[in-house]
């Protein structure tokens, strides 16, 4: 590689926590060709916001040809990327984007070896973009855009109130929003927190996946009238695991920092910890610890603390507040880590970096009936330093009664449930405590709804304040 660890990924203190942390994440999922290639996944650029430059490499018979382009790239056509380096700098996230690749991975691997720290190819280019179920467009506008580079927009002072013109903003231009289809969602996507701090664009729900089986597993419980085993919900787990795909829960530094100072203070991890010492190596600890230390790692991992997602901890230290067991939520928070340690890569910890500093909460709707095909807006919490709240209402209601549908079928571990109870119930509860959460985490701020006619056509309307 042209760089090191120690230049992109600086001591602490050094650049702000939020910009360190996305480094790391950019590290953690970077690969390399044995030609040196640097090279990421589209999954991971679908999900990178608008912080990360996705720059279109092909002709222009291309990106408005069958397979059209990214919503927000853009286009500086291959031979023309000289000046890039110079207009960005070193450490400005650029990926590249061609067909299937080849030509991307040409140019990242030439402006890498000219002193771009955080630049690759998308591996398997356009076309691995939508296999995977991601939105293209053919919108000729970009044609007016060669060669112009995206600014971030000056984010709103502290003091000023969240409006209208303030979300628009915040999603960015017309055709600039990254889309997934709803059957795609269902088989390999993921559900995020509503998180404000997450730059990534998502699809939010309190919890993220975690929140919402949580929610599936209490629901169970309420309706049968019988609590779960913990050997019941590592089955039900290992289930979900296996009919949707990937499966997401988040911490955040403030939490790591903590389980990161107890662990260093049992003697027990001395030996284990000798060469822990970098965000990267913490990592590799946290997927895959010794055997001998995973019942005690279990055991930290669940400490309020150590919850960095502040929906699951909530869950954790006011059960009754939020109808739920204190035991069902730690049993699971072992679990998710569990099926990690066991090999499990669509087990996805994600830590999050800053404090928390939202303006509003956006409900994020399409119109119309969902279908399979229904495009799915990927709305980034945080862009700028600008934070809003990012839930996605109707797509999480379509995701429980998928949630409920596959309970209900597990008869050998759970019985005979009525499946449209269940469902029902887990609506209720979702509801209740989603304003939980809010009431906690944001009371006061505005909601807007935020509802996308098609994906050019996005109406935003106030709609009240969070309150008791």
């Amino acid at each position: 590689m042209p760089y090191s660890d120690d230049e992109v990924i600086p001591a602490i203190g050094a650049i702000p926590q939020t910009e360190r942390m996305f480094r790391v994440s950019w590290r953690a999922n970077l690969d390399h060709s044995p030609s040196g290639v640097p090279l990421l996944p589209a999954d991971y650029v679908a999900k990178a916001g608008r912080n990360v430059h996705v720059i279109d490499v092909r002709s222009e018979e291309e990106i408005l040809g069958p397979l059209g382009y990214i919503p927000g790239a853009e286009w500086v056509p291959r031979g023309e990327l000289d000046g890039v380096l110079d207009r960005l700098g070193p450490f400005t996230p650029v990926v590249l984007v061609s067909r299937g690749g080849e030509r991307a991975s040409e140019e990242a691997l030439e402006l890498s070896q000219s002193g771009m720290k955080l630049v690759a190819a998308m591996r398997g280019g356009i076309v691995a973009w939508r296999d995977l179920g991601y939105s293209t467009t053919r919108d000729p506008s970009i044609l007016e855009r060669r060669d112009v580079l995206w600014t971030p927009p000056t984010p709103a002072a502290e003091s000023e109130a969240c409006t209208v013109d303030h979300v628009r903003t915040h999603l960015g231009a017309p055709g600039s929003v990254r889309f997934l289809k709803l059957a795609a969602l269902a088989v390999h996507g993921h559900f995020s927190c509503v998180d404000g701090r997450d730059d990534g664009g998502v699809i939010g729900t309190p919890g993220g996946d975690a929140g919402e089986l949580l929610v599936g597993l209490r629901a169970l419980e309420m309706t049968r009238g019988k609590e779960l085993t913990r050997e019941e919900v590592r089955a039900l787990f290992a289930r979900h695991v296996d009919a949707f795909g990937r499966f997401y829960m988040h911490t955040d530094v403030a939490a790591a920092n903590k389980s990161i100072a107890t662990l260093r203070a049992d003697r027990r991890f001395d030996e284990a910890l000798q060469d822990v010492d970098s965000p990267l190596s913490w990592r590799r600890f946290w997927a895959s610890p010794p055997e001998g230390l995973r019942d005690t790692l279990a055991a930290h991992a669940v400490m309020p603390a150590h919850v960095g997602c502040g929906h699951l901890r909530l869950s954790l230290t006011e059960p009754e507040r939020y109808q739920t067991r204190a035991g069902l939520v730690s049993d699971f928070i072992e679990t998710f880590m569990r099926e990690r340690w066991s090999g499990a890569r669509e087990a996805e910890f994600v830590p999050l970096a800053g404090a928390h500093g939202e303006r509003a909460v956006l409900n994020v709707r399409v119109s119309g009936k969902l279908q399979p095909y229904t495009h799915i807006p990927l709305v980034s919490p945080s862009v700028g330093g600008f934070q809003v709240f990012v839930q996605h209402p109707r797509v999480t209601a379509w995701y429980r009664a998928q949630i409920a549908a596959l309970i209900a079928s597990q008869t050998d571990l759970v019985g005979r449930v009525d499946e449209d109870r269940l469902h029902e119930q887990m609506q209720a509860l979702a509801s209740h405590q989603l304003r939980r959460t809010l009431t906690t985490l944001a009371k006061g701020l505005p909601i807007y709804d935020v509802t996308f006619e098609d994906e050019r056509t996005v109406d935003v309307r106030f709609a009240g304040h969070v309150e008791d």
